[in-house]
């Protein structure tokens, strides 16, 4: 009957253990996409608003499709946000993009 619940226990605790990684991983794969959102968003207010350059514009807006990156979070962040070079800016209006979903 120990043995039964030593495995028992040893099985809990690599679950745990799995569990605390994916979390890492996901949480670092959430802030690695956060950044490369950030980054088009700068990109595409360069494109669009700055140079006003339509090739540009287009195939950044292709990159943003090909990526599954969510449109609606970029548009926000280009209207919402007026400091696209400030991190802590773009991070306030993406978690407001957030809270409202």
């Amino acid at each position: 009957m120990r043995s039964t619940s030593s495995s028992a226990n040893q099985k809990a605790v690599q679950s745990a253990t799995l569990g605390k990684s994916v979390s890492a991983y996901s949480e670092s794969r959430f802030r690695n996409d956060r950044q490369a959102v950030f980054e088009l968003t700068r990109q595409l207010v360069q494109a669009q608003f700055v140079e006003a350059n339509a090739e540009l514009s287009r195939r950044l807006w292709d990159d943003v499709a090909d990526r599954g990156m969510d449109v609606d979070r970029i548009v926000h962040l280009m209207y919402r946000c007026c400091f696209k070079n400030d991190q802590e800016a773009m991070l306030e209006a993406d978690e407001a993009f957030f809270a409202v979903r």
